[in-house]
């Protein structure tokens, strides 16, 4: 299998993508034999180092591992390309909780579905779910936990207990799970503070939902403890151990270089192989950032200045909820970003992390856009650009360079392409290319059809969101 880039660095006999499509087609021929060919008995020896999954939460495998049971005959691209279909479609889970949550919030159907929108839009998000790992999971477990954090202190009592089991679920899928506990105290002292039970049984209800959660997935950390000395195994503390000085380097960390490397990463990146698009797109959603930033601000400013919570836009509890968990998560990213600095002294952290947060954050992106007269108007046209994003990086970008038509320049580069260069190579021959390596059941046939949805779909949602938002007026008041 060819390799990205960023993997260039293993020792091991390997070709990148770059380099693969210079060996000749017999040589490439050979190659995909012998992956089909691999031995099934292969999967079942051991390694000399403990593999990244084995590092991880063991839910999403646990739930897996049956599937993977009826699968295991099947050659390694058919397994991959099976589970890689699961993830996308238990990622598609978290739009009906989106929805919920939206209409929680906000009381209003149509800017519930533009929180649907908006999340189905993001060109990244369906780069991330569409790998095999437990980030989708994740996700889904946080947006049930965003969900009953919402249901607690909208008055449903019961959810606590609730919110403290999917946070153990949460803990034992992904170890960024620990960014969520914050959150959960903050609302149970807010449901200790205005339930309607007295006060000991508020109390009693509030250390249960945190005992639940311990329960749940705190025999996993006291294991990750006894093994490794650390509740985090993977890039969880600094090389050197954490001390007074992984504090103090914080001052050294290149804070704008984060941001960049973590808001690119969000907005899109090609994969492993870390393609970008022209800087002046990512400009353009920062700018939609720095906006939606103002709008949350706002509503903060109004929350406290307003007596009346009827007449604004959101709750100050819902605000204060959803701000706790996704600001819980970014601050997570940043000590990742510093640990990332003392152990290889790069200020970077990964953007597609925060989709496990995806469903605070689409509501609050909402919520600091329709904070604004006219922020109707400019979500339809994020929309519409990452529905655009999503076209152009697919087909000018991803095509061909897993298909040899560019590659990258000598300087890291990525070279430009041209319409013009598929005629070097030919329809059938790219069909074949996008072919290689992937199940005998996705034929040329499948690809034509399935990119004609890919396009059809793309361009639907962009169309269908905006006359559904222009069509609809908002039962909300409280914008400016």
């Amino acid at each position: 299998m060819p390799l990205p880039r960023a993997l260039s660095y293993r020792t091991s006999p390997h070709v990148t993508h770059d380099t693969y499509w210079h060996l000749s087609s017999e040589e490439r021929s050979s190659r995909q034999r012998d992956l089909l060919q691999i031995p099934k008995a292969w999967q079942a020896v051991p390694g000399d180092s403990y593999l990244y999954e084995g590092q991880q939460g063991p839910l999403y495998y646990w739930l897996m591992s049956p599937i993977y049971s009826v699968i295991q005959k099947m050659s390694l691209p058919s397994r991959v390309f099976i589970f890689r279909l699961l993830n996308v479609l238990l990622a598609s889970s978290v739009l009906p909780i989106a929805f919920l949550a939206a209409k929680r919030v906000f009381s209003d159907d149509q800017m519930a579905i533009g929180v649907c929108a908006l999340i189905t839009a993001m060109p990244e998000l369906y780069i991330d779910v569409s790998r095999v790992g437990n980030q989708v999971l994740a996700m889904v477990f946080f947006g049930l936990f965003t969900l009953q954090c919402l249901s607690v202190v909208g008055g449903g009592a019961r959810c606590l207990i609730l919110a403290g089991a999917v946070l153990g679920l949460l803990l034992l899928t992904k170890a960024y799970g620990l960014a969520g506990i914050p959150a959960l105290v903050v609302v149970a002292i807010h449901f200790v503070r205005n339930s309607s039970l007295n006060k000991l049984r508020s109390v009693l209800a509030s250390l249960a939902s945190l005992a639940v959660g311990a329960l749940i997935a705190g025999w996993w950390f006291l294991r990750n403890f006894k093994l490794a000395g650390a509740i985090i195994w993977v890039g969880g503390t600094p090389s050197g151990g954490i001390s007074v000085e992984t504090f103090t380097s914080i001052k050294n960390v290149s804070w704008v270089s984060a941001f960049h490397s973590l808001f690119g990463s969000h907005i899109w990146i090609g994969n492993w192989s870390f393609l970008g698009v022209r800087s002046w797109m990512y400009e353009v959603f920062q700018y939609v950032t720095v906006l939606i930033a103002a709008g949350i601000l706002l509503l903060i400013i109004r929350g406290f200045g307003s007596n009346s919570p009827d007449s604004l836009l959101i709750r100050r509890s819902y605000l204060l909820v959803l701000l706790m968990i996704y600001g819980g998560f970014l601050g997570s990213i940043a000590y990742h970003v510093l640990v990332n600095f003392i152990s290889s002294k790069i200020s970077a952290s990964s953007g597609w992390y925060l989709y496990a947060v995806v469903v605070p954050e689409a509501i609050l992106a909402i919520a600091g856009l329709f904070a604004f007269r006219w922020g109707k108007s400019i979500l339809i046209g994020v929309i519409a650009c990452f529905a655009l994003l999503e076209i152009y990086a697919t087909h000018w970008i991803l095509i061909p360079y897993y298909t040899g038509l560019i590659a990258h320049r000598p300087d890291g580069g990525l070279q430009a392409f041209y319409l013009s260069q598929v005629k070097t190579i030919g329809i059938l021959e790219l069909l074949a290319r996008l072919e290689i390596n992937r199940p005998s059941f996705l034929t040329n046939v499948t690809l034509i059809g399935s990119w004609s949805l890919f396009i059809t779909t793309t361009l639907a949602l962009a169309f269908v969101s905006g006359k559904y938002l222009l069509k609809q007026p908002l039962k909300n008041s409280g914008r400016s």
